[in-house]
């Protein structure tokens, strides 16, 4: 270890409170000060020093119960100049309550971790971190804490201005660029009580920028904004921004989980926050961001995980917490989409006869093929509850109900595009998946408050992708590259395995307030999904936030469709579905439908009436998802659209059918067409493929009796009969013959989904029947649908 100083100012963050502390970094090889190091230092009216910083370490190592986290390769000098020193100024007044101040000054100042290691794993290792910047601010200390005067306060603000945060793994980064801060915390106290350090954050306040996050894949490259090679900026992912208010209680007790360790038990409030994603200028905007949370006995060890691999590992008992989002803004006029809220519980729960509970264990070496540098997270969840509610135009929606567990290995890597051992790997931030059994399920819907009757409705997401409950085995890897389209933004290559996969495609609630109960639907179970996207792309557009598929493949599997329980359930046999896009798309748009005429046609409120329909105004904030998919020619046997379904297969000796056995009705080489060579490259064009917009809005819609006496609820009303709301009946509602004015203002909220899908041509090459003895037999050859227009209004209510 070596030192051009044997004073260091070390700056570090707890809860956005910077602390400035003046210590004798090292205590060996003691020399007196020269001449020189005298004369930048003064005493007049306080203390000033003034030291140029360099510091290096081949290694900090940490024990707890004798195993050792080494952080290797420790430096602290000039981010700019490898072999240069940090300028530090560090004014030292007492003041006249007896108060200690620093003034300091940080100029060009680089921390870093060239390895990070756990005892016991040779070889590996979770890569390195630094961090650059300049700082100015002030920290004063007085004795007296909030519990008596044996702690301390602290008032303390700085500005932090040309940052960088970066990860760097077998000779590529990622890093934020171009950081500023401004940070002010005031009346902090620092008491202890009991055995427990109490740290107590009354206020904080700040705001932060980051210009931009850069990747590079040039090894020559380290913590610079421009390759070093072309002299051009590194590639960039967007830029952040943020501001927030907070208060924090934070208590830290020596021990771990077992033996030595710590333990952390923290409150936040979050009074207020701001966040904001930019691409090229065009921001997709999270404001008025409020909420807390509480932290209940998290531990940190270093220990060994489930399969007795060394780890830092960080267990946690409970964590709750709930956040609403005021605005959620996009587009180039920044419009909102409405109000979000989420309300959670991690804590530990039993699914599906399995304790579950949350703990992360990092680990070294990423993923094997990608180099000895990356991080292996062996990770356990358990999210018991969570409730997440949208508000647009003041009407709500919650989904109720939502829980998830799961345990595998999450990899990350800095990566470059190529192919290692036989892995394909891309340019980016590689987040890869490696036996990972996990699942999640939604209870239903609530629409208007948490105490409304659960019903459906999950279901009209699926064009989303969302199933109302999921069970999967999970293996692949998400690599997030950087720009988009165009200029910045973000790029995303995949491949994802799913095994012994269980999904609702329809699904009852779980428990309708009398405990839990088997989850009946309509479900796809023994499914096996493979999945491939390349050079798909994000970006904040104009019109809100777009996602661009370049090329994707993929092949579903259904072993069996099943009606009832997802085990036992009658089965309508197997489906395989294959799907091939290529530059298919999704724009997710501010604002819902608008105004509509449902159940009528019409472009006004009296054309509306006069066609029998109802003239609805459902306001200015809403979602609109605008779907293209782009189904391709067949390019091979694995890239091509393809529907098979397969019934009266045979059973193995086990009673397990075979696929492969049975008679099969296949649907070959589904492809889009926009009907004709129009641009003149000699090939049909296929740009317009299948078109759906959904619109999503929170809205009042009319419910009638569809039969005479009392429902379910037993409520009585007529045939014909329209359901409005009453607060002061049993049952919270009543049936109306003809509801008058006041009354059709209190019509039931419903979720309501405005959708309209298009086409030019859709095509099928060959419709086969494939006989277990005889083989395949075509039954048609080709099949052309041209010029689709269907257009839909559905809204989801409960149904007593």
């Amino acid at each position: 270890m070596s030192a051009s100083n044997r004073i260091k100012p070390v700056a570090s963050i707890a809860s956005g409170l910077v602390w400035v502390i003046i210590t004798p970094w090292v205590v060996a090889d003691l020399k007196s000060l020269d001449d020189s190091a005298l004369a930048n230092i003064s005493g007049q009216s306080g203390l000033t020093m003034e030291l140029d910083l360099g510091l290096t370490a081949d290694r900090v190592s940490y024990f707890d119960d004798g195993n050792g986290i080494h952080l290797e390769g420790f430096r602290v000098g000039s981010a700019t100049d490898a072999s240069g020193q940090a300028y530090h100024l560090v004014r030292v007044d007492i003041e006249q309550d007896a108060s200690l101040n620093l003034d300091y000054l940080v100029e060009d100042r680089r921390i870093e971790f060239g390895d990070i290691r756990l005892a016991g794993a040779p070889g590996v290792s979770m890569g390195g971190v630094f961090f650059d910047h300049s700082l100015t601010g002030y920290l004063n200390i007085s004795q007296g804490g909030s519990v008596g005067g044996a702690g301390y306060t602290f008032d303390s603000a700085y500005t932090m201005t040309g940052g960088r945060l970066g990860y760097r793994t077998n000779g590529n980064e990622v890093f934020l660029d171009d950081i500023t801060m401004n940070v002010e915390a005031l009346g902090v106290t620092l008491d202890v009580v009991g055995d427990t350090l109490a740290l107590n954050a009354p206020r904080v306040t700040g705001d932060w920028a980051v210009g931009a996050i850069r990747y590079s894949s040039n090894p020559l490259n380290h913590g610079v904004s421009v390759d070093s090679g072309t002299g051009q900026p590194l590639p960039s992912y967007g830029s952040l921004s943020g501001s927030y208010d907070l208060s924090s209680n934070t208590g830290i007790t020596a021990g771990g989980r077992s033996g030595e360790g710590l333990r952390i038990d923290n409150e936040t409030v979050l009074h207020s926050a701001s966040f904001l994603y930019k691409d090229d200028g065009k921001a997709l905007a999270l404001r008025d961001i409020t909420g807390g949370y509480r932290i209940n006995d998290l531990r940190l060890d270093v220990a060994t995980d489930w399969e007795n691999r060394p780890a830092l590992a960080l267990t946690l008992g409970s964590m709750d917490g709930e956040f609403n989002i005021g605005a959620i803004e996009m587009g180039g006029n920044g419009q909102s989409i409405g109000e979000v809220n989420v309300s959670f519980l991690l804590e530990d729960q039993v699914f599906n006869g399995r304790n579950y509970s949350n703990a992360i264990f990092l680990q070294g070496g990423g993923h094997p093929d990608a180099g000895p540098q990356g991080l292996r997270l062996a990770t356990e969840w358990s999210l018991r509850l969570a409730d997440f509610s949208y508000t647009e135009d003041g009407n709500r929606v919650i989904f109720s109900g939502l829980q998830s567990w799961g345990r595998g290995d999450v990899t990350v890597n800095v990566t470059r595009d190529g192919v290692i051992n036989g892995t394909e790997f891309f340019d980016g931030l590689r987040i890869g998946f490696e036996d990972i059994r996990a699942g999640y399920r939604i209870n239903g819907l609530r629409v208007g408050s948490e105490d409304a009757p659960l019903q459906g409705g999950t279901e009209l997401l699926l064009a989303l992708g969302f199933y109302p409950a999921y069970e999967f085995e999970l293996d692949g890897h998400m690599t997030l590259g950087p720009g988009g389209a165009s200029g910045e933004g973000i790029t995303i290559n995949s491949d994802v395995r799913i095994r012994d996969g269980k999904a609702a495609v329809i699904a009852v609630p779980y428990d309708e307030g009398n405990g839990e109960v088997p989850q009946k639907g309509l479900w796809i179970t023994e499914l096996d999904y493979d999945s491939h996207v390349r050079g798909m792309t994000v970006d904040v557009t104009q019109e809100g936030l777009a996602i661009i598929k370049g090329e994707a493949w993929s092949t579903m599997d259904i072993g069996n469709l099943r009606i009832g329980d997802k085990e036992s359930g009658r089965s309508f046999g197997r489906f395989v579905v294959q799907k091939y896009e290529t530059g298919s798309s999704m724009t997710v748009v501010p604002g819902g439908a608008g105004d509509v005429c449902a159940g009528g046609m019409g472009d006004s409120p009296s054309a509306c009436a006069d066609s029998g329909g109802i003239w609805e105004t459902r306001g200015e904030e809403g979602l609109t998802v605008r779907l293209k998919q782009v189904f391709a020619k067949a390019a091979g046997e694995s890239r091509k659209n393809a529907l098979t379904w397969e019934t009266n297969r045979k059973t193995n000796g086990a009673g397990e059918v075979m696929n492969g056995t049975g008679t099969r009705l296949v649907l070959d080489d589904i492809h889009t067409s926009d009907g004709g060579d129009f641009d003149g490259d000699g090939a049909e064009d296929n740009s317009f493929g299948v078109r759906t917009d959904l619109s999503v809005d929170v809205y009042q819609t009319r419910v009638v009796k569809k039969a005479g006496g009392p429902d379910a609820m037993g409520v009585v009303g007529n045939r014909g009969d329209e359901k409005i709301t009453d607060g002061s009946s049993a049952a919270g509602y009543r049936y109306v013959a003809n509801p008058s004015l006041q009354e059709i203002e209190n019509r039931p909220l419903g979720f309501a989904v405005k959708a309209r899908s298009q086409f030019k041509e859709l095509s099928i090459n060959n419709i086969d029947l494939v006989h277990p003895v005889g083989g395949a037999q075509t039954a048609v050859y080709g099949v052309k649908m041209q010029n689709f227009d269907i257009k839909a209004n559905l809204t989801a209510t409960p149904i007593p």
